[in-house]
């Protein structure tokens, strides 16, 4: 008598070692040496293009999924780059900022926004608002380490808990 695995589907947590490449190949992140990421199947915590490359596999599968930008984070808005005064970034603190700095800005209406700091003059920044990967075709590397029914306080909280996923 074989023990039948559970396969990735709505409803289940997904957890999950991977890779990404950039289309030119090179490693842009991995959680190599870390625990392996938890996700709630269906929800916004991992790309919904991703998910559904992995739509029935089961624990020990592999795969490698390649997502074009459009269906990953989009592509790079020129007009999402945009200069402000640094007093306004700041609040006239005078702090120091470089290039290649996240910085959280000031979106409206209480929200804030990510923001890549791509130059720096002595009154103005420019900032770009895109997503860091908006743009990029990708590719995952990825085994799956675990596929359980999600709990009750899972589905009512739209993410996975526990290790690798969000605790409370």
């Amino acid at each position: 008598m074989t023990i039948e695995q559970a396969s990735i589907g709505k409803g289940q947590v997904i957890g999950m070692h991977y890779s990404l490449y950039g289309v030119d190949g090179s490693l842009i992140e991995s959680t190599e040496n870390r625990a392996p990421v938890l996700f709630l199947y269906g929800e916004r915590d991992v790309l919904a293009a991703l998910q559904r490359a992995l739509d029935g596999k089961v624990v020990g599968d592999t795969a490698t999924v390649e997502i074009p930008a459009g269906q990953a984070y989009g592509r790079h808005y020129p007009e999402r780059i945009q200069r402000l005064p640094r007093k306004r970034v700041d609040n006239g603190k005078q702090q120091s900022f470089r290039v290649g700095q996240i910085i959280q800005i000031d979106a409206g209406k209480g929200r804030r926004q990510r923001a890549l700091v791509v130059k720096v003059g002595k009154f103005n920044l420019d900032l770009d608002t895109n997503h860091p990967l908006a743009g990029q075709d990708l590719r995952f590397d990825v085994t799956i380490t675990e596929v359980r029914p999600a709990t009750d306080s899972e589905i009512a909280h739209g993410h996975a808990h526990g290790p690798g996923g969000h605790p409370h």
